[in-house]
């Protein structure tokens, strides 16, 4: 019976949202692989530097801002409807290749809880991904989060020179 509401709801959704939706299960099936499989200190190397926290930079356009939110939905509607856990790292490392796949830029961020669930000894970590304007994944748990770092895949320009600056990384990350 309930597999027939889904049907049914499925059936409602247009393709591209489809399409959408079976290219997050793709990116969350790999990123999940991928956390299991291969050490994270070599995942960061592909995400580039782990920069310390800073403001978000400009709003992306319109058309970014829509990409984003229809990503964003995808891969937590896909993770939440999974029979696996997919806890944040797996979702908003999906998401960040999907949105790097359609040029919008974002950022992954990597915090820590700032109170301690109760009875508990060790410190909560929280991965989560953003543009400018649209909480991706990860939310609302971010909001009680202290960020660490972040990973972004583009490059300040000098405001003088127009030369791309690399941002000094923050001490090398082994988490």
């Amino acid at each position: 019976m309930r597999m027939i509401h889904y049907l049914r709801q499925l059936l409602q959704i247009p393709p591209r949202k489809i399409a959408l939706l079976l290219e997050a299960i793709f990116w969350l099936v790999v990123a999940r692989v991928a956390l299991w499989m291969v050490p994270f200190p070599r995942i960061g190397r592909y995400l580039g530097r782990l920069l310390p926290p800073a403001p978000q930079g400009e709003l992306p356009s319109k058309s970014e801002l829509i990409v984003a939110k229809h990503v964003g939905w995808a891969v937590n509607t896909v993770a939440d409807h999974l029979p696996v856990e997919l806890v944040c790292l797996p979702r908003a490392l999906a998401g960040w290749q999907m949105l790097h796949r359609r040029g919008v830029t974002s950022r992954l961020h990597f915090g820590a809880l700032r109170e301690r669930a109760a009875g508990s000894t060790e410190l909560e970590t929280h991965a989560w991904l953003s543009v400018p304007g649209v909480e991706v994944t990860g939310y609302p748990v971010a909001y009680g989060c202290v960020e660490l770092g972040y990973f972004a895949r583009t490059e300040a320009k000098s405001a003088a020179t127009g030369v791309p600056e690399v941002p000094q990384p923050v001490a090398r990350n082994n988490f």
